[in-house]
């Protein structure tokens, strides 16, 4: 199986003044394609700080990071750019959207990256949200839906252009239980139906239960990493 992340001995410092925070201590971590994987832990064990650097939006401090089987450490800031545009989609518990454009206009915004004519990256995002069923949302404001319809809208935008791997960051953390359990059968039925690779970070267990493997970290260090086999159904 080819994996899609793979570090090995991954470590983060900070420094904040005189001080050294240690956030990751040495991690080794692979996830193969088509694998969907939570990440757990309490405040200051590492989680984030790994799907920062997962996405490209940090950098480790040691260890190596390879996406793809390609080394991170050795690709320019284009390059890491052009992967994040193309071959990673982001899912925040914020939504991220962009209040004065339309749901439609949101979905769009990746394809704007890779220079798709305008007809085109019309069609291909309502394509996306015709196949999550928000088609009907398309000339929608943010101030117009509701939290769940928020976050379909925001999935659709991380789908848009194909990506090898979805990171999803605590997406069900604004959203009520009801609309945080819709939201994450959506996430099992794309990994499930559709194969895409996703990693989810969180500190629900119940959110957590959804994904077939859950790896839990502490003290900047993974402390088990096991396969779910009561994994909740979409």
């Amino acid at each position: 199986m080819e994996s899609v992340v793979d570090v090995r001995g991954l470590r983060k410092i900070y420094t904040l003044g005189q001080e050294e925070i240690g956030a990751l201590a040495g991690v080794d971590l692979r996830i193969d394609a088509g694998e969907f994987v939570a990440v757990m832990g309490p405040s200051g064990s590492g989680k984030s700080t790994f799907m920062q650097i997962v996405g490209m939006l940090d950098s480790p401090s040691g260890g190596s990071y390879h996406f793809e089987g390609r080394d991170v450490s050795r690709l320019t800031a284009d390059e890491r750019a052009a992967i994040r545009s193309s071959r990673l989609g982001f899912v925040f518990q914020s939504y991220n959207l962009l209040a004065r454009t339309t749901a439609l206009e949101n979905v769009e915004l990746p394809l704007l990256y890779a220079t798709h004519p305008v007809r085109e990256r019309e069609q291909i995002a309502r394509a996306q949200m015709q196949l999550l069923g928000i088609e009907h949302l398309a000339k929608h404001f943010s101030n117009q839906m509701s939290g769940g319809q928020q976050q379909r809208v925001a999935i659709a935008r991380a789908l848009v252009n194909g990506p090898a791997l979805i990171l999803a960051d605590e997406p069900t953390g604004a959203l009520d239980t009801k609309t945080s359990d819709e939201v994450m059968a959506l996430f099992g039925e794309l990994n499930r139906e559709r194969g895409i690779t996703i990693l989810l970070v969180t500190h629900e267990a119940d959110i957590a239960a959804y994904a077939k493997r859950i790896v839990r970290f502490r003290d900047g260090l993974i402390i088990s990493d096991r396969i779910n086999d009561q994994q909740r159904a979409a």
